[in-house]
């Protein structure tokens, strides 16, 4: 060991602190106490001074280490401020030479201070006599008189002494000193974690940075980054996820950050929005991966039934994947849900697995959203996978208005979609916003709140929803009334029952009789009609007419309350081209003048739609034109329309399809058939699952030929 160039080491580091210009005054009165031997007083003043009076204020304080007669007795202490004083003396000028000299503090002194705070050491050491102890000592105590025996004694136990040390710099003094040892590369690590940990003992976004900067060498250096990333992109935003690649592009997490902005630009999942990104982001490093999914989101792909299991296959009923999975859904901004060993996950359309099968139970995504269960307990993720909401919640609804309801203790509060608690977690149960506002509810009470959690209608009402965009129905003491956002009464509580708004018309019940209010909640027809079946549905306003009843007889009025149909028949259909009607037991149809069209014949029937009508006789449904053509025949359990073109029929437990010419589109042999969307049917059987395209007017199946 060159105990030279140690030396000149430990100067050159100390030497780094800034020696300032030595000032009167505060080191007089230490130097005074520290002769009366007032410790406390002498320590505080020195340490005041240390950044601007190095040499004099270190030798202070060493002095006071040094002392056995003072609480503050320390020899490590001592060595280290009477180390920063020597070191630091040859930087200063003739000038603070002399000054230091004048309260007592010349290069000699300094040495002799030194040499007998390393005498102090050393005998210790040879008290200890233990070869860590000498070799510590021979680094430690170059200057020392007794260097020469202590080199002799130098031992291997270095790498002990720097474990107990538990600093960087323990390790690194260790290094020094012996740096053929065998514990070399463990002292490495060692340093090098030592080192990351007291250089981020903040844990601020600062302190990863300066680490990364200042020991770019330091394998931590890629958790620092992990750091880096996980700090800025924490709100998990568009903007935030930019910014770290403009901020940060040697951080080893760019790729990630670019892959998660991807995927978070790519809600509405479409060829469409995926070249609009290459507009916005014409550096992003993955073409392949975009062209790739410039395929897939033109690719129309459903789930088909192999067996027990479910593949990917697509509008031509061509197997595009094979059947993998024991449950999957639909597409729904490119992602579906999918259930592999009884877990959920996310697959994209090229059938990568997107987010793990670690969940058990998923809904699709909505705005980049999708809930997921885990143990029972309900989180939030994101299109790159991360949780948004951990899965500890109760109870957990959409994002509505960038808003999140949610219940993780037994009380609902709110969240934004970064998964930032926003609204106090303080109320019996809440409803996502709409309009600015939010339904929640608190001891029996409901009210309204905006985003900010402030209370636009205050809980005192047993029952509150909208009436429109500026009214509110409210609910006090089992009566309705109407009232603005700012709690101004409009209607009293006056009200059995306020019906939804429909072509500005609202039905409201008083005493067993209903009228009209407009959008304004002014009453503009008079209570004078009576409750009947189904009233809040028929009696509300279509095409500007509504089904009312008086003296226990049908007719139909406009929005003025003009009868446009007498009070005549014991039932009415709604209005249309063709009024379904009836005087007694059978059905027929009117015209809107009132004019019979259709004769009486049927044991029920539906006004005209499209040209066609749905009628019942004894007990089996058909569908008739204007003319009373038959054009489904009176042989089914049930008819629901299917748009203009179709209609779903059922016989016994089974359903089909057929249009609206008579034609049988589907046979009467699926246990289900639902609508995917405007234009897919799903249908179902036991064992097997196909699908009808409307617009096409031809059944998807896996072709026989893709086994």
């Amino acid at each position: 060991m060159n105990v030279k160039k140690i030396f000149s080491l430990v100067i050159v580091l100390v030497s780094l602190q800034a020696i300032g210009q030595l000032l009167p005054g505060r080191l007089d009165r230490a130097f005074e106490a520290l002769k009366v031997y007032n410790y406390f007083k002498a320590k505080q003043l020195f340490e005041k001074s240390l950044k601007r009076n190095t040499v004099p204020a270190s030798f202070g304080l060493a002095t006071i280490y040094f002392r056995k007669d003072n609480p503050f007795h320390s020899l490590d202490s001592a060595y280290s401020c009477i180390g920063r004083s020597r070191a630091s003396f040859e930087l200063l000028t003739e000038k603070q030479k002399e000054r230091c000299k004048e309260l007592g503090v010349d290069f000699l002194s300094v040495v002799e201070l030194q040499r007998n705070i390393s005498t102090a050491f050393y005998q210790l050491t040879l008290k200890a006599g233990s070869e860590e102890g000498f070799g510590q000592f021979i680094v430690l105590h170059p200057w020392a008189l007794e260097i020469s025996e202590a080199i002799h004694k130098r031992d291997s136990l270095g790498f002990v002494a720097a474990i107990e040390g538990g600093t960087s710099g323990a390790f690194r003094d260790f290094m020094e000193k012996y740096p053929e040892t065998i514990y070399l590369e463990e002292a490495r690590n060692e340093f090098h974690r030592l080192q990351y940990l007291e250089m981020t003992i903040a844990k601020t976004l600062a302190s990863y940075i300066e680490f990364c900067e200042r020991f770019p060498e330091n394998p931590y250096v890629a958790q620092a980054q992990d750091k880096v990333f996980e700090i800025t992109t924490v709100s998990n935003s568009l903007e935030a996820f930019d910014q770290f690649i403009k901020t940060y592009p040697k951080n080893r997490n760019i790729g990630n950050a670019w892959k998660r902005l991807y995927q978070l630009y790519m809600v509405d999942f479409s060829d469409q929005k995926i070249q609009q990104f290459m507009v916005d982001y014409p550096d992003y490093p993955y073409s392949e991966e975009i062209g790739n999914d410039l395929i897939y989101a033109k690719l129309q792909l459903l789930p088909y039934k192999d067996s027990v299991l479910f593949g990917l296959m697509q509008y031509s009923g061509e197997r595009y994947a094979e059947a993998l999975y024991e449950n999957l859904g639909f597409f729904k901004e490119g992602l579906a849900v999918a259930v592999r060993n009884g877990k959920y996950g996310f697959i994209d359309k090229g059938n990568r697995v997107v987010i793990p099968f670690i969940y058990d139970n998923a809904s699709d995504f909505e705005q980049g959203r999708a809930i997921v269960e885990l143990d029972g307990k309900m989180g939030m993720i994101d299109r790159t996978g991360k949780r948004i909401f951990e899965c500890e919640f109760n109870d957990l609804g959409p994002v509505a208005e960038g808003l999140v309801y949610a219940d993780k203790n037994g009380r609902y509060g709110y969240y934004d979609k970064n998964g930032e608690l926003r609204i106090e977690e303080k109320y019996d149960e809440a409803y996502a916003f709409s309009e600015g506002m939010a339904k929640v509810e608190l001891d029996g009470k409901q009210a309204f709140i905006d985003p900010y959690g402030t209370y636009v209608v205050p809980p005192g009402y047993a029952d509150i929803s909208f009436f429109n965009d500026s009214l509110l129905v409210f609910e006090n003491n089992g009566q309705y009334g109407l009232m603005r956002r700012n709690c101004s009464i409009v209607q009293p509580a006056q009200f059995d029952e306020i019906g939804a708004v429909y072509q500005d018309r609202a039905l409201f019940v008083i005493d067993g009789l209903f009228g009209f209010l407009d959008g304004k909640g002014t009453v503009v027809l008079q209570p004078i009609y009576e409750v009947y079946p189904n009233y809040l549905t028929k009696g509300s306003f279509r095409n500007n007419h509504a089904v009312v009843r008086t003296k226990g007889k049908f007719g139909m009025i406009d929005r003025n309350g003009k009868t446009v149909i007498p009070f005549q028949y014991t039932e009415l259909g709604e209005f249309s081209n063709l009024i379904a009607f009836s005087k007694g037991k059978l059905w027929g149809y009117i015209d809107p003048t009132g004019k019979e069209v259709i004769k009486p014949e049927f044991d029920r029937a539906d006004s005209f739609q499209s040209g066609q009508a749905i009628a019942e006789k004894l007990t089996l449904l058909g569908v008739i034109d204007s003319k009373n053509k038959i054009i489904l025949p009176f042989m089914f359990n049930s008819i629901d329309r299917l748009g203009e073109m179709f209609y779903l029929v059922s016989s016994g437990a089974k359903f089909g399809v057929f249009d609206s010419k008579g034609n049988r589109v589907l046979p009467i042999e699926y246990e289900q058939i639902r609508k995917l969307d405007d234009n897919i049917l799903i249908l179902s059987t036991l064992d097997e699952i196909h699908y009808f395209y409307i617009s096409e007017n031809r059944i998807i199946r896996l072709n026989d030929n893709n086994e």
